[in-house]
């Protein structure tokens, strides 16, 4: 009985330890299964780690192309006025080297003119906004917008600051060559009507009739607006003799008319000039002229020659197949508008014969504008 009753106790015991073991294999089970949703978890946070690293990477090796690839020079700098990045732009404006990161920008040379310019970025941390001005780069004779922007972190507190410089050397020579044109074109205009004065009142006082004066001053005015509106397409810098002498005939028709010479470039003045006597030969011809004949032509040849004083051209104006032309009693306003203009506007002389088949005119003046 009393072995019996161990072997009970025994029993008892072995049950509770099998109790027990259940109660740990359950909570082995229960733990695996937290390892397991925990390693799934750790899974996912890695790939999502692998993710963020991905786009980190990108987005680092975007900045670090866009650093390279920009064109603006861009330095960061911290509280401290220390280097923390720059674009390699910067080199051309400051004597910087890719170990200078971790040093004072204060330390380095620039080729600008800086006056203020710790002053500013210190203005910058104080007040947190954006500071611009222009600056100048003698050397270069280059114009810069300066900009420097508070650099912010995470928490939107100040770190340092951005810096920038904008090339706007075209913009200020854009704005500077606007004005000077505003001025040239109140200045010609002034001229213009000047010029449109004296030929009114010199065609007023060779005009045998108010139809002729009209017919005559309305032609000369014509050929001013076109000579205006050649030079106005390119600026008010220079122009094609080629176009000028093809736009003044096309009014007397280009079939007739033969053009001949290299390509030439005509300064402002110059081009108006040539163009009021190109007009007046034109007209000339086609009152009296070739032009006025079935069969006549008119030929347009010019070179350029060395001369005293620079470059020249030489132009030859012939009419052929015309009616015959006595010269003239009397100085027309035409041969004087012509004389006038290549004297003192082209700064040239001119020559004029009266030929069995037509007039002949022989203009040379120096290329370089006349003052």
């Amino acid at each position: 009985e009393t072995a019996l009753e161990e072997l009970r106790s025994s029993n008892e015991e072995l049950l509770s330890v099998n109790e027990e073991m259940q109660s740990s294999n359950e909570e082995l089970e229960a733990s695996k299964e937290e390892l397991q949703s925990l390693n799934e978890e750790l899974n996912t946070v890695n790939t999502e780690l692998h993710i963020k690293v991905d786009d980190l990477d990108r987005a680092n090796s975007d900045l670090h192309n866009i650093f390279e690839s920009t064109r603006i020079p861009t330095v960061f700098l911290d509280r401290d006025l220390v280097i923390r990045s720059f674009t390699p732009a910067v080199r051309d404006l400051f004597n910087i080297l890719p170990g200078d990161r971790g040093r004072p920008l204060t330390d380095l040379s620039s080729s600008l003119s800086l006056p203020g310019f710790i002053e500013d970025i210190r203005r910058v941390f104080d007040s947190g906004e954006v500071l611009e001005r222009e600056v100048f780069q003698k050397a270069a004779a280059t114009h810069f917008i300066l900009r420097i922007a508070p650099y912010l972190d995470s928490d939107q507190k100040i770190q340092g600051v951005v810096i920038t410089f904008l090339d706007v050397t075209r913009l200020v020579n854009a704005q500077s060559h606007q004005q000077t044109l505003i001025a040239e074109l109140n200045h010609r205009v002034k001229n213009m009507l000047m010029v449109a004065i004296g030929i009114a009142q010199q065609t007023h006082r060779t005009a045998a009739t108010p139809e002729a004066f009209l017919e005559a001053f309305v032609g000369r005015l014509q050929a001013m607006a076109r000579s205006y509106e050649l030079l106005s397409r390119e600026n008010w810098t220079e122009t094609s003799l080629s176009e000028l002498v093809q736009i003044e005939l096309s009014p007397f028709g280009l079939e007739r008319v033969a053009v001949d010479g290299p390509e030439v470039s005509l300064r402002p003045k110059l081009a108006l000039s040539l163009g009021m006597v190109l007009h007046e030969l034109a007209t000339n011809a086609g009152k009296y002229g070739a032009l006025s004949a079935p069969h006549g032509r008119v030929s347009i040849e010019w070179d350029r020659a060395p001369g005293t004083a620079g470059e020249q051209l030489e132009i030859r104006w012939a009419e052929v197949d015309g009616p015959e032309i006595a010269k003239p009693e009397k100085r027309g306003f035409g041969l004087t508008l012509i004389e006038r203009e290549t004297t003192y506007n082209l700064g040239g002389r001119s020559q004029v014969e009266f030929a069995p088949n037509g007039v002949e005119v022989k203009l040379k003046f120096p290329l370089d504008e006349p003052r």
